[in-house]
């Protein structure tokens, strides 16, 4: 199987390895679907972690399918589709049972550090029963990898030992994928302020929309003294440390009000001074933690009711055979404005095409707060979607069906809802508990599989809500999913906002040679 190895500080490479086998009666091997990068994957390329030694599978992080278990194994079987968590707990020890699995005598973070990790196309999963959850059929498996570490880390080691509390005020120092995880976990508590503080104006924006109510881009003094400004020279209740390099720490500690509490995160290669002589008198408490990921089964139950979206997190896409770039990508985020990146192995386009569950069905979050309920059209759909074309624009009507089109005919909608989910794929969103469609869009591929065209239509008392914004980004996904490596959609000249719309999300417009009134949006897929 291809995995890629840790070979010394420094280096690491691509390589052949044997396939996992069975060493327990608890075990069970996983073939990855999809699987990531965590900063901590970095510290150890750069020898900051001295019990991954030469040789090792690195990742500890993924999502996949179970192919074999072993005879101990209850809870799972071949063919389930699993989160694997980045702690692999017994359930019975004594850190186990205090719920410290980080610190399981026969477990713990051992995935990609003492044993093989996920950055491979298998991977054997120790004490499966209490390692693994059962993804939810529907359920975005892509969003759901945000779910093995990086989310249960920023909410159990920046949230909860931060102890967030309603009305309170939060400083996260570093805007990366774990102080954004920390910001979309702290809003659980609704406190008063959530100030996000980088160097990155990029990432500070990602912060804004995100739900940041301030973004400081500076460091060191500056930093501490505008946090003192915007707090009434008080300070913050909660400051939270997501970067794990001695500066940023010790920012936490000149901006932590008397009474708050400073909460690490940040995986720390070097020491740091805690300044013991300024904080002695001050009531602060200073927390770490490994996570423990005994929240994971909470944030699933969350992210599947569509409360937060972790998905926005995930900016750059490759298979298993780029994971070399991405990991160029993700150590040079500052370059190339990355934050996570999903890795998806040749088993993802294995899946066939028209296996999807007419039931499948996916919950995303627009940046105006509407929550979406996306699944595929089903051929009782043809009534609510004759409604909704009634109410979209007379120009969503035109590009949808080329054509002056007043009334969409019963042939046409019978075409659209009896779709084989193969050569063609139709998506509808509603919005709260209303079976009202709001959105429809479709995906329809060429003969060679290679090239797509993506129409998406909202209904006009929606628009300006950010739900075309979303269900393009969802229609692109789909495609890069299906191998498609071109995606093209039809415009007007004059219908600037799609056209910015789409330009931000990576498209690229060129002139439609039969209209000048027209215009082709263009997306290579590949380099998405």
């Amino acid at each position: 199987m291809k995995a890629l190895v840790y070979e010394g500080p420094g280096r690491k490479s691509l390589m052949e390895r044997p396939m996992p086998k069975i060493a327990a009666a608890t075990d069970a091997i996983v073939k990855v679907t999809r699987t990531t990068i965590c900063g901590t994957d970095l510290h150890i390329l750069k020898g900051d972690v001295p019990t991954c030694t030469p040789g090792r599978i690195l990742g500890h992080e993924g999502v996949g399918i179970v192919e074999e278990t072993g005879a101990g194994v209850t809870q799972f079987a071949k063919g389930d589709h699993v989160l694997i968590s980045c702690i692999s707990s017994c359930g019975k020890c004594e850190y186990c049972r205090r719920s410290m699995y980080s610190h399981c005598t026969t477990g713990g973070w051992i995935l990609g550090n003492t044993i093989d990790g996920t950055q491979a196309e298998y991977v054997r999963i120790p004490h499966a029963d209490t390692s693994l959850y059962p993804i939810p059929q529907g359920a975005d498996e892509e969003a759901l990898v945000m779910l093995s570490d990086i989310l249960p880390t920023g909410f159990e080691c920046g949230v909860l030992n931060g102890k967030v509390q309603p009305g309170g005020t939060v400083a996260i120092v570093g805007a990366g994928p774990i102080g954004l995880a920390a910001l979309l976990t702290t809003q659980f508590y609704s406190p008063a302020e959530i100030i996000m503080i980088d160097l990155a104006e990029n990432r500070l924006a990602v912060a804004k929309r995100f739900g940041a109510t301030q973004a400081i881009k500076s460091s060191g003094k500056d930093a501490a003294h505008q946090v003192l400004a915007l707090t009434g020279g008080k300070g913050v209740d909660t400051a939270i440390e997501a970067v794990g390099i001695p500066s940023t720490f010790e920012l936490c500690q000149e901006i932590v009000a008397p009474g708050g509490v400073i909460a690490n995160i940040g995986v720390h290669g070097v020491k740091a001074d805690l300044h013991l002589e300024k904080l002695w008198s001050q009531n602060i408490a200073i927390t770490t933690r490994l996570v423990d990921t005994a929240s994971t089964p909470m944030l699933l139950k969350i992210v599947r009711a569509g409360k937060i979206d972790p998905k926005k997190l995930i900016t750059h896409r490759f298979g298993l055979d780029q994971i070399a770039d991405a990991y160029e990508t993700f150590s040079h985020a500052a370059d190339t404005k990355a934050l996570k990146v999903i890795i998806e192995t040749d088993a993802v386009r294995a899946i066939p095409a028209g296996a999807m569950d007419d039931d499948l069905s996916t919950a995303l979050v627009t940046h105006t707060g509407l929550m979406l309920h996306v699944r595929t059209v089903k051929p009782e759909d043809e009534p609510l979607l004759a409604d909704f074309f009634r109410h979209v624009t007379p120009e969503d009507l035109r590009f949808r069906f080329l054509g002056g089109v007043r009334e969409v005919s019963h042939e046409r909608l019978l075409a659209m809802t009896q779709v084989d989910h193969v050569t063609a794929e139709h998506f509808l969103a509603f919005a709260g508990g209303s079976d009202a469609i709001v959105a429809a869009a479709m995906v329809a591929f060429d003969p060679s599989m290679t090239k797509a065209e993506v129409a998406i239509s909202v209904r006009a008392d929606d628009r300006h809500k950010g739900v075309g914004w979303e269900m393009l980004r969802h229609a692109a996904h789909y495609a890069q999913s299906r191998g498609v490596s071109t995606l093209e959609s039809l415009e007007s000249r004059e219908n600037h906002e799609v056209i910015e719309l789409e330009r931000e999300q990576g498209f690229v417009a060129v002139p439609y040679p039969d209209d000048p009134t027209l215009i082709l949006i263009r997306k290579d897929l590949r380099s998405a």
